[in-house]
């Protein structure tokens, strides 16, 4: 009898199954607040799951020989590996080298169908656990993979785009997403928000962009960012009223902007596709499609709770 998990992100359901025992958190993650990241995602409705993990331990990874490289991220402060992506024939692998989370997972061409082969967890101190107590759990999979499984599945349908952004749902149900460089105060926007409003910040670093019936709505997402005020994960959603380019300024500014410029400014903030031109395509075509149709600022603000009520005059 397999056993059966299932997320909702972003109106996507994700089921996970394995006939190895889920387990629940481990105290050092629960210490950490990890299930607050994704506590809201879980889902139990009827909606027929969109993409299907098959999840299974074993005490050796598999080794796929005659695989083509696609993309290799690396640790930003150490230059060491966080996770590759292979190709061969029309199967792509991800794998992870890390030393607590050595995994592979073979994806099916239209990112949709999933086996994940993940090693024994270490639960006893100095011990690996006999196949008899091997278990697993959703973390093993949100941290990092599924990020990257989602902005191919996006991608491939050109149904949505991640951005490195904040998102705020407004009192009166509007979102706001708020981007810019490294540096331009993302972090100390969202806090802002977080506690001198009662808006609903949905994530400080991860924000997905959907499109439904014409509208471009944002969504909270489980991956947050620096922003320790808050772990608690946000599933809501917001229709997208409004875009602001953020940076420092000497006093509260802002100016609308058009879609050359507001494409120049956003597409640093994305999570392109580089080894799929047809996804790149589509990402850059979901993009200009967004620009077009909602209004974008370039916001210049002085870290003062001010700028909240500055923004929500801005129509």
């Amino acid at each position: 009898m397999k056993e059966k998990v299932k997320l909702r992100i972003a109106d996507v359901v994700i089921q996970m199954q394995s006939k190895f025992v889920f387990q629940q958190l481990t105290k050092e993650e629960e210490k950490l607040q990890v299930s607050e990241r994704f506590n809201n995602f879980f889902y139990s409705g009827k909606q027929r799951a969109d993409i299907l993990i098959d999840v299974k331990i074993v005490d050796k990874l598999p080794q796929i020989s005659n695989t083509e490289p696609v993309f290799v991220t690396y640790h930003f402060q150490d230059g060491s590996e966080n996770w590759r992506l292979l190709k061969k024939n029309n199967t792509y692998i991800y794998k992870s080298p890390l030393e607590d989370k050595k995994q592979l997972m073979l994806v099916n061409k239209t990112f949709d169908r999933v086996t994940a082969y993940l090693l024994p967890k270490r639960n006893i101190p100095h011990r690996l656990p006999k196949a008899g107590e091997w278990t697993w759990n959703v973390s093993d999979l949100i941290y990092d993979f599924l990020q990257v499984l989602l902005i191919n599945y996006f991608a491939q349908r050109n149904q949505g785009i991640f951005t490195h952004s904040i998102g705020v749902k407004d009192l009166d149900g509007s979102g706001l997403l708020f981007t810019g460089k490294s540096g331009c105060g993302k972090t100390t926007t969202a806090k802002f928000w977080h506690k001198h409003s009662k808006a609903m910040v949905l994530n400080d670093d991860r924000i997905i962009v959907r499109k439904n019936n014409g509208k471009f709505f944002i969504y909270g997402s489980p991956w947050h960012g620096e922003f320790s005020d808050y772990l608690q994960s946000r599933i809501d959603s917001a229709l997208l009223e409004r875009i602001f380019f953020i940076y420092h300024s000497p006093q509260n500014t802002v100016k609308k902007i058009f879609q050359k410029e507001v494409f120049d400014q956003l597409y640093p903030a994305l999570f392109p596709t580089f080894w799929d031109k047809k996804c790149l395509e589509n990402i850059v075509s979901f993009c200009q499609d967004l620009i077009k149709n909602v209004p974008c600022y370039s916001l210049g603000f002085v870290n003062d709770k001010k700028i909240i009520e500055f923004v929500r005059r801005v129509k």
